[in-house]
């Protein structure tokens, strides 16, 4: 396996990292960045959008890829495309606050992370993000080749090197809405798609029930080819400039009323959404005519989104819509 470039070498975020995990035992709060992805969720997306070969993110250990960057590499000065060598990247980008490495480079934020990738995009390079479904986001890569939003809420794993500080440090079921983002200039198919979540974990894991055979007969078992815990020297407990993910990724930018004359194609153009979901906010808003604004579409947006991706049918959604307009006072006649 390759990870380390002959530019990596230790920084502050990477030593914080360090300290966390040689810690004798942890909190839920403190797992921050390190939330790793579902390996038979990895697969169902390896599978349709693979096969990749290069984890942009990792703690060293928890590696998706053959080849993977460490906090020690720090991602976001490596030449992508170059390392790539024409495969595809996956990456599980951290949340945390933006920091900077020991030459003064960002290593995290997500506008960090989304103007590196953008630019890496543009030399050539193909790569795919498992991230939070939230478009309302500043960082949101509204100018991705494809987002697949995907049905289901997802739990994210706990890292290898976790160990329960108490009885209470359990990771939640609760989850929550993710998305597949593909960067890929060459990209030929339609901007916007859903798939179940469901669907992925089951392909995912009837590829690692083939892999596991495989391995078998050639006499390996699956404790061998398991990535193994870290077994560094204990340290301090991480700063709190990495903060939890759920935090971080829940925080919404203020949102303010345009101006009422906008007309709904105007609105759309604005917003980054599946056809799908355009098409049943404008049938409620031809029912309200008199009530379409900028904020209230992009209300509806999120609302409908989230229904859909929960399971609920078309006129379900529309009549949720429909109750929420009724509430809403007149703004005036659509220009």
């Amino acid at each position: 396996m390759t990870a380390k470039h002959s530019s990596a070498k230790t920084n502050g975020y990477s030593q914080q990292l360090q300290q966390l995990k040689n810690k004798e035992s942890h909190l839920l709060k403190e797992v921050g960045d390190q939330w790793q992805t579902p390996t038979p969720l990895f697969w169902g997306v390896n599978a349709k959008f693979g096969p990749f070969v290069h984890d942009l993110f990792t703690d060293g250990h928890n590696s998706k890829c053959p080849n993977f960057y460490t906090a020690e590499d720090n991602a976001l000065v490596q030449d992508w495309t170059k390392d790539f060598a024409g495969g595809v990247g996956f990456a599980n980008p951290p949340y945390s606050r933006p920091s900077l490495d020991d030459d003064n480079q960002a290593i995290t934020g997500m506008r960090n992370i989304i103007a590196k990738a953008m630019a890496e995009r543009e030399k050539g390079a193909k790569f795919v993000f498992a991230i939070k479904c939230a478009p309302s986001e500043v960082w949101w890569p509204e100018h991705a080749d494809h987002v697949c939003f995907v049905r289901g809420r997802i739990s994210f794993d706990l890292p290898t090197w976790f160990i329960p500080a108490n009885e209470k440090q359990e990771a939640s079921s609760a989850g929550f809405g993710m998305a597949i983002v593909v960067f890929d200039k060459n990209w030929t198919g339609e901007r916007m798609s859903y798939i179940s979540r469901d669907a992925l974990v089951k392909q995912g894991q009837m590829l690692l029930d083939m892999i596991e055979i495989t391995a078998k007969s050639q006499g390996y078992t699956s404790s061998s080819i398991e990535n193994q815990p870290d077994d560094s020297e204990k340290g301090e407990k991480i700063a709190s400039s990495q903060i939890d993910i759920e935090a971080q990724i829940s925080r919404h930018e203020k949102q303010t009323v345009n101006e009422p004359e906008q007309t709904a194609e105007t609105i759309k153009s604005k917003c980054v959404w599946p056809n799908e979901v355009f098409d049943i906010v404008e049938k409620a808003f031809e029912l309200h005519p008199d009530k379409i604004s900028n904020y209230r579409h992009r209300a509806l947006c999120e609302q409908t989104n989230k229904m859909r991706l929960d399971g609920d049918s078309l006129d379900d959604v529309l009549t949720e819509l429909t109750a929420m307009l009724a509430k809403c006072e007149p703004i005036g006649e659509v220009a």
